[in-house]
């Protein structure tokens, strides 16, 4: 379904990590065996699992197993604290051990002073994954009719139903599940760092355990208001306007591509037609044909809007097309965002149906959709979800939260699917906090400039008032491409 549902998540950089592996602090008792392993990479940790029940209310029947890898400080003995940091992915569907495993260079000056620990979410990774395998049968044609799109969904969830209960697999049984690794860990309180999806279980995981949680960081925020596929054309409209008006300001890209808008809206049209298209897939280099149409386009552009860097190739990729109806870089483009989002789809419609498409209104979501350029991502999503299980959400889920705990909140101005407006609702219930957002970046900032080691700063004092953030001061995205040889030399 990556043609059309574009999850809510992190997508982390492949880049090669060389972590060591300090020693355990001798004061704590951890419960759960521990055995010296290697994550992607090559980074080495300690990895071990919790057994949990999956019907946590009737502590009773089946169990999965928690997977949990944990890095260590690499500090001495007398700097390094007894808080480690907690780094939760997104999604739903990432499993946080291997989508961190390869982005874990990013908090190396936190690692010095704290562990770093990572659980994959129950129905991710080794926590009792839930993978649809009728949706890697690589035979399937990219152009599959909705329709049959959604009977393979529905086949997935017949399938996951003989080895996992769906309605079990949500949010806040993920949060006490982490709870209960913190526990068995013996880590008093924790600091968190969540992204994208993984804002929305840390907010949980403050709601439910307040006491426990010494400092958060939020990076590209899901607050409460935020209803997965109903406002992502709005917010990807609005991303999309910006990179037209930040080209148009760029003397560089308005020179070489003043009509960025014009032959974006002329692309759109002439699909209106379907075309046939053959690509090579961008991770097998295997030929893909299908039939291009205006919805598969947006989409990919879609995908685009999420990476500052892919952000700064739309002009160019855009006018190529338009020139020379060669779709070919800007659809690659696009698949290769999508097929590095390393999903458990079961896990994303688990949490999704239960926790979102109860709160989608056809109406509305159609009002949304039709003042903006990309198609309908809910009615799509509905229907996968129309025989999903849906979980009885708490009351209390989708409340502000309100509380003291010290705070960053982190934005990317032109991110497509969390912009800053959603951290700005979440920061007015938080009274300790900071919102630092980003000119020009997409989807996730952890990796922005300096912004780890302001990270690591604000973890080490917990003041976010107090936070020198002078060195993002300046900070622009990368540069157009004017051609494809690269940008303005």
């Amino acid at each position: 379904m990556k043609r059309y549902l574009l999850p809510l998540c992190l997508l982390l950089a492949p880049l090669l990590v060389a972590c060591s592996s300090g020693g355990q602090d001798e004061g704590r008792r951890p419960t759960i065996p521990l055995e010296a392993c290697r994550l992607t990479g090559g980074v080495s940790a300690q990895c071990g699992e919790l057994l949990v029940y999956e019907d946590r209310a009737a502590a009773a029947g089946r169990q999965i197993p928690l997977n949990v890898a944990i890095l260590p400080a690499t500090g001495s003995s007398n700097i390094v604290e007894d808080d480690p940091l907690f780094l939760l992915a997104g999604g739903p569907g990432q499993a946080a051990v291997e989508a961190y495993a390869q982005a874990l260079f990013l908090f190396s000056d936190v690692n010095r002073t704290r562990d770093i620990v990572l659980v994959d979410q129950r129905g991710t990774g080794e926590s009792n994954g839930l993978n649809c395998e009728v949706l890697e049968d690589e035979t399937l044609p990219a152009d599959l009719p909705d329709e049959e799109q959604i009977a393979l969904l529905d086949q997935c969830r017949v399938d996951l139903s003989q080895r996992a209960e769906l309605s079990l697999y949500t949010t806040d049984a993920f949060v006490a599940d982490l709870d209960d690794v913190r526990a068995a860990l013996d880590y008093d309180t924790i600091n968190l760092y969540g992204a994208s999806y993984g804002t929305r279980a840390a907010l949980t995981y403050m709601r439910r355990f307040p006491g426990r949680v010494r400092s958060v960081v939020l990076d590209a925020v899901a607050g409460p208001e935020l209803v997965l596929f109903l406002q992502m054309p709005r917010d990807g409209q609005r991303s999309l306007d910006l990179l037209f008006d930040r080209c148009a300001a760029d003397a560089a890209c308005n020179e070489a591509f003043p009509n960025f808008r014009a032959e974006y809206e002329a692309v759109l049209t002439r699909l209106a037609t379907p075309q046939p298209i053959t690509v090579a897939d961008p991770l097998s280099n295997e030929p893909l044909d299908f039939a291009l149409d205006r919805d598969f386009l947006s989409q990919l552009v879609f995908n685009s809007l999420y990476s500052p860097e892919f952000q700064g190739l739309l002009p160019l990729l855009v006018h190529h097309a338009h020139e020379t109806g060669d779709y070919a870089p800007l659809i690659v483009q696009g698949l290769a965002v999508s097929s590095s989002v390393g999903l458990y789809p079961g896990l994303l419609y688990a949490v999704a149906c239960s926790e979102d498409a109860p709160l989608i209104d056809g109406a509305e979501a159609a009002s949304i959709q039709a003042e903006t350029s990309f198609g309908d991502f809910s009615q799509r999503f509905a229907a996968i979800c129309a025989t999903w299980p849906r979980a009885q959400i708490a009351a209390d889920f989708r409340e502000p939260l309100t509380s003291g705990t010290p705070a960053l909140l982190l934005s990317g101005a032109a991110d497509p699917v969390t912009p800053p407006e959603y951290a700005e609702q979440v920061a007015a219930g938080l009274s300790n906090s900071r919102h630092i957002v980003i000119p020009g970046f997409g989807h996730g900032v952890i990796g922005a400039g300096c912004m780890p080691k302001v990270v690591a700063e604000f973890i080490r004092t917990a003041d976010p008032t107090g936070l020198d953030t002078t060195c993002l001061d300046g900070l622009q995205p990368p540069p157009f491409f004017v051609s494809f040889a690269g940008p303005t030399p």
